[in-house]
Parts: structure tokens; sequence; C-alpha cells
């Protein structure tokens, strides 16, 4: 370009000075005419070129000499030309072959691979993946976390899916080692466009006008076009799009705040990045702008997932040795040897959350997560054919100087940092006056002065796992109206109390369809109403009743509708005779059913296939069994304490001089008769599954003082609510002041505590003991 004159804009979208900066020929610059008749003065040629001359003075316009290129640096001395030359001078060179970047886009594409088989083994076993990276898999027998299924449809997709994202990334690795011969590329290089010119110049350039010869030069040195930049520029906004509507997504599943605020910087920063490259003078600026593309994309795809994952991990305090006593301790099916209801419940919720979001379990899911690997891959492939290719480097990605769309990622960036802001802040807000909301969305809440009603909860706990006085026992707190509150919104999923009283769940819970965890210990409940079956995406439900106050009966089609149902812990339910029927239980993996006095027959498990954990225990009025063998898959079986049935000849020979079939020495149940001939024997399938389980099938006779009662004022008032403190009872048994099944800490007779309690001082596991209290146990 001539010194002085002003750069020109072309019909193609760039102006002519652009074209010099940053056209593939700069890696190898054409000499202009003056460079040329200096060489080749005394040349013979010289004369017969004289055409050839005059179409170099024209060339000389488009690519400066060096003395126009010295006065171009020096206008260059800006922020933007120092951040070019730093960004420069860290990547590799074009003649090194880009050696060690290869190296490290293959170590790249090693990890995506990697985390995607990973996702694939998560989706076809997550309770297996999730248990071994967790170190959960001795917790229930392996049924610690009770993933639900998805429908078959989706999971054949999802392992479709996940599997052509996998062969994507190794035939990119393929590509990486075994490189086919370099093929002719579209753009021409500067020696050969410079030869073809030169013919094409002695015998025509009189003929060509000068602005279609610049349009054609502009054309080869350019294969990225304009409209292909802007079309690409458009796909990032697309890319800006989706990553947004992902973190309202962990906005509003609750996250912690360190990674909220961790994908929010990658968001912003992936949209500020974009501002500034479009305005950076730099050579090799495609190479630039598609690592950076590459970087974000490879952050939203694989680095945040595993950094959730990592997090997690490291946040999981399950006290292990302490449970791993209580095994050794406890007799199978005891309340201290179940995992699932003795871990913290507000991690293992939110890890459950976490965990669970990886999955793909829905048709939205499945297109989402391809969509965002599908981006990640087409980023690979481009690096690919630069890193192959050095002369593509230099073509631009995106718009040179685009201030609009620079404009716009900024303005994006500025108002996604507020609205992430806004939307931690005031949901803090609306949620301070409930510290029993233990997650919350974060969202945007347009606050009402004095309201309690907006906090958008996800998780509601409020646990009293040891109350000190009979009267805490007697007559709890009363959460009906905090309840009452959080429920509002219809945001909560979880609702956890324990020995906290709520004697009927209030009409505003009807509103929160998505509930999936319900757990109600000792809360003074009767029943449940009609509408509790509406929480068809219900996946946890654990219902303890007091003796004083146990639940007399349940909806009959409270299961019809509860296929995500996977976990069911029923307890001191006395005087209940019917249970709901089993059949829409298709997801069910853990059935435990304790203390069912008056029960005399168990539904149908027609439908509980995924069953994998049964647990039934205290039902002393049971005289046949249903059918096992819809449930022969079962991982752990326990039937144990009286049932009729063991000896009743329902097995096939009746003994009336069995144990079991005498007066029960703790409940007082009437001894058994033989069933008739007309009654229902076991199957054959029946009779071998329970074979595989002899010492959990009929055994453990419960007799008086192996089973803790419920507290009364005389067995709570001595222990003046000091948990291992030694207990006197009148009849002189040796006992200690302990919270059985999370109820009032009264003195109790079992030596099961007593000897867990001791291992734990000798081993040195649990709450430090208290030589003022323990010295009896050991503690010094």
């Amino acid at each position: 370009m001539e010194p002085g004159r002003p750069s020109r804009t072309l019909d193609w979208g760039q102006t002519d000075d652009e074209i010099h900066r940053f056209s593939s020929t700069n890696a190898i610059p054409l000499r202009s005419a003056r460079h040329m008749s200096a060489t080749n003065l005394g040349s013979p040629m010289a004369k017969e070129r004289s055409g050839t001359a005059q179409f170099s003075t024209i060339l000389t316009k488009i690519y400066p000499e060096s003395g126009l290129g010295n006065r171009s640096e020096s206008r260059r001395t800006s922020t933007l030309m120092r951040l070019a030359t730093g960004i420069s001078a860290g990547l590799p060179s074009a003649q090194t072959k880009s050696a060690y970047l290869q190296a490290l886009f293959a170590a790249v594409v090693c990890v995506c691979l990697l985390w995607t088989l990973w996702l694939l083994l998560l989706n076809l076993a997550p309770n297996y993946t999730v248990n071994h990276i967790m170190r959960t898999e001795h917790f229930d027998k392996g049924s610690f976390w009770l993933f639900v299924d998805p429908p078959r449809s989706i999971l054949y997709m999802a392992i479709l899916g996940l599997s052509l994202v996998g062969l994507g990334y190794i035939v990119i690795l393929f590509r990486m080692a075994y490189r086919p011969k370099r093929v002719a590329h579209a753009s021409v290089s500067s020696r050969s466009m410079r030869s073809g010119i030169s013919k094409s110049g002695t015998g025509s350039s009189d003929k060509i006008p000068r602005r279609t010869t610049l349009k054609l030069i502009s054309a080869l040195a350019n294969t990225e076009r304009f409209p292909s930049q802007l079309a690409k520029l458009w796909m990032k906004v697309g890319d800006l799009a989706f990553e947004t509507v992902l973190l309202v997504q962990i906005l509003e599943t609750g996250a912690p705040s360190v990674i909220v605020g961790i994908f929010t910087v990658v968001v912003t920063s992936n949209a500020l990045a974009c501002a500034i490259i479009m305005f950076l003078p730099f050579d090799r600026i495609g190479l630039l702008e598609t690592l950076v593309d590459l970087l974000f994309d490879l952050l939203v795809a694989v680095g945040c997932p595993m950094l959730t994952l990592v997090y997690y991990l490291n946040t999981f305090n399950f006290p292990r040795d302490k449970f791993a006593i209580n095994l050794e301790v406890f007799p199978a099916g005891w309340f201290e040897e179940q995992a699932s209801v003795v871990a913290d419940p507000v991690q293992t919720a939110v890890i459950y959350k976490s965990l669970k979001s990886l999955r793909i379990t829905s048709a939205f899911e499945f297109f989402a997560r391809m969509g965002v690997h599908a981006s990640l891959f087409l980023r690979l492939r481009q690096l690919v054919m630069l890193i192959q290719d050095p002369k593509r480097q230099g073509m631009r990605v995106y718009p040179s100087c685009h201030r609009p769309a620079a404009a716009f990622f900024v303005v994006f960036a500025v108002l996604l940092l507020a609205f992430v802001g806004e939307s931690v802040r005031t949901s803090t807000i609306a949620c301070a006056p409930h510290p029993e909301c233990a997650v919350n969305a974060r969202r945007w809440t347009i606050l009402d002065d004095g309201s309690l009603t907006q906090c958008p909860c996800l998780i509601m706990i409020d646990r009293d796992i040891a109350p000190k006085t009979f009267a805490e026992w007697e007559m709890p707190k009363n959460l009906t109206e905090k309840v009452i509150q959080l429920a509002s919104s219809g945001d909560l999923q979880t609702l956890q109390l324990t020995n906290r009283y709520l004697p009927e769940l209030p009409e505003e819970l009807r509103r929160c369809k998505g509930m999936r965890h319900l757990t109600l210990e000792y809360t003074h409940m009767f029943t449940l109403p009609d509408w509790i079956k509406e929480f068809t995406k219900l996946e946890y439900i654990h219902l303890e009743s007091k003796v004083i106050s146990p639940i007399v009966s349940l909806p009959d089609d409270m299961f019809d509708d509860m296929s995500s149902l996977t976990f069911i812990h029923f307890a001191m339910f006395i005087p209940m005779k019917r249970l709901p029927s089993f059949t829409g239980l298709t997801s069910l993996k853990s059935l435990t059913l304790a203390v069912f006095l008056s029960l005399e027959k168990l539904p149908a498990l027609d439908s509980l296939h995924r069953l994998e954990k049964l647990l039934v225990t205290c039902v002393p009025s049971l005289d046949t069994l249903p059918d096992l063998a819809p449930v022969k898959n079962v991982k752990s079986l326990i039937l144990t304490d009286r049932g009729t049935w063991c000896c009743n000849g329902f097995l096939g020979q009746c003994n009336l001089d069995h144990p079991m079939c005498e007066v029960h020495p703790l409940w007082g149940t009437p001894a058994a008769t033989c069933l008739s001939s007309n009654d229902p024997k076991a199957t054959p399938e029946t009779l071998e599954l329970l074979a595989k389980y002899p010492e959990n099938v009929c055994t453990g006779m419960l007799r008086p003082g192996s089973l803790e009662g419920p507290p009364t004022q005389t067995t709570m008032d001595p222990c003046k609510g000091t948990l291992y403190r030694q207990c006197v009872d009148p009849s002189g048994v040796e006992s200690m002041c302990y919270n059985a099944r999370f109820m009032g800490i009264a003195c109790d007779t079992n030596p099961f505590p007593i000897g867990m309690r001791r291992l734990q001082i000798a081993r040195g596991v649990g709450d430090p003991c208290d030589p003022e209290f323990e010295a009896w146990l050991g503690c010094k």
C-alpha cells in the first residue's frame, strides 16, 4: 500500500491493508518490483520482462516494501502488538513442525478418550462405577447409591453416542500418528502463485483490470472468505448460548460456590478471549484462535465435569473405620449396619445429584452432551489440519477487527457476571431465615421485605438424632410452618426430618412435583395423603414411626406411578395389616420392612426385577411369602426374627415345636398352626433362593433385652443427655446410654452398642472419648 494512502475496502469485506497483514502468503512474501530490479539488473532477461515489472508494481501495493513495513511496525507499538508478540514467542515455530504441540495435543485427545470411556461405563454400570471411585463398594452390599436406570431406548442411545465420540477421538489420534502424504492444498503457495502471476502478466497484464487482479490475488491468498468467518462467528455465539444454559443448570442445582465460580470464569473468559483475539496483529492467528477455542471447549466438555468429580471425591468424608466396626459387631440387617441411613445426608444428597448429572437419562441430555462432544471433536479435527499444514495457520477463523462482535462479547461477559452475582446474592438473602435449607437453587429472586416463602430451597434437612431429654423425645420441635414456607416455591426435592413434629404433610408440599427424597423419622405421622402418588419422580422414601404414633395406613395406589423409586425403608408400622401394591415399582433396588407386628401378607414381587436388597424383619404374623422368583438376582436377602412361614409347612415340613412357631418371647405373637393343603407353598425358585442365604433366613429370634424399646422417662433420666455413660438397669445387666435408631438417649441393655463403643475407643475411631464418663469402656 502506498504511503499516506488510506486503506481501501474491497468487495469481499476486507481492506487491502488487511490482505497484506493476514493472508497466508505472509510466511513467504513476494518480492517487490524494486527488489527484483536490484537483483536482476545485469540480467539479459530484464528488458524482456518489462511487462512483468509493471505487474510487480501492482503487487508492491499489496505487499509493501521493507521500508513501508518498518513504518508500519512503528504504528503497532500498542498493548495488542506486545501481547501478540508474547503469544508468538510462546507458540512453536512452523519450521519445527510443532513437535511438542503435537505431543501435547495427543495427550489432550487421550484424556478426552479416557473421559469418554469413563462416561460410557458410568451409563452402563452407574452403581459399580461410582462405588469404585468413591470406594463404597462394601456399603450395603454394593447398593449404596442406587441410581435410577433410564429407559432402555435412552440407554442404547447413550451407549451408541458415546461410542461414536470415542471412535472419533481414536480417528484423530490415528490421523496424528499416520499422516497421509501431503496433497495439493486449495490455497496456492507463494512460490507457485509468483510463477503463475509472472506468466500471466507477460502477455495479458494490460487486458486484466487492476481491480479484478486484486480480487483474484486476495481470493487465492485467503481461502477463509468473510462469509465463512461470519458463519463461524455465529457458531461461537451458539457455543456461548449453550454454555450459558449449562451455567444456569448449575445454578439451579445449587452447586457449591467453587463450582459455580469456576464455570462462570470459563464462560466469561471464552467470550472475552474471542473479543481480544479479533484485534491481535498476529501472523499465525488461525492457530491461536483454534487453540483458544479448543481450550474452552475442552474445559466445558471435560475439564469442569472432571473437576466436579474430583471435588466431591475429596469432600466425601464417610467414617469408614467407624462403619467397619458396625459391620463387625452388629448382626446382619440391623440399623447400624445400613450405610445409606447413617451417612451424612447433606453430603450424600449433593454428591448423588452431581454424579447423576453426568449420566444421560433423557433425550434432551443426549443431544446436549453429543452437541458438546461434537463441537470439541470439530475443534480437534481443525487443529490436526493446522498442525499438519502450517500454511493454514495464518488464516483467520473469525473476522478481523469486527467491533460489533467484540462489543457483543464484552457486554455478554459483563451481563453474565452480573446475572450470576445477583442470582447468588438474592437467593442467599431469601434463604438466610431458613437454616433448615441445606441446599438452595442460586436463582435471581425479586426480594419482598419480610417474605419467608421466596427461598428456592432444594434440600430441607432438620434432624435431631440424639434427643437428650424425655420432653424432647415426646414433643419435638414443630416444623409444620417451616415446611410450608420452604415448599411454597415448589422447588423442594429432598425433605429429611428426624425427631421433628409433622403430623401430616401440608398441602403446599403438593406443589413440589420434583420431590425425589422423603425421609420422615419419628414425626408423629399417622398416614400419608392420597396425593402422595403424585410424587412420580420420587427415588427414595424412608418412613419410621413411633410406638405411640405409628403409621396405620398408606394409599392403595401409592406406588402405581412411582417407576423411579429405588429405595423403601418402612419401620414400626405396628398396627398396619396391608401394604399397597408394588406393581409400579419397576426400578426398586432396596426394600426394608421392619416391625410390622400385624402384617399378614406381603404384596407380590412380580415387578421388582431390579431388586438388589430385600430385608424383612420382625414381621411375626407372616404365614407365607410371595414367590421370590422375580427377585432371584438379589445381592442381599435377610429374613430374620420370627415368621411362622419358617415352620408351619410353607417350606415343606410343618414343625410346630420349632422356636419360630411358639409364642414370640418379645412380641407375644400367638403360636403358629400348620398350613392346610389348600394354602400356598413355596415354589422351587423360592426354595432355591432361600437356600443361598441360610445364615440370614429364619434366624435371629429377638428376645427381651436384645432390641431397644422406646425410650421412657425412667430410662432417659439416668443418662442426663450423655452418650456412652454407664447406667444401672433394674435387672443388673451391664447397660449403657445410647441413642438406638436415632431415638432418645436412654439406658440400653443391648450388648452390641457396648461392644461397638469399646472397639471404637480401643482403635481410636469415632468420637473422642471422655474419661469422666467412659473410663469403664477403656477410655484413658
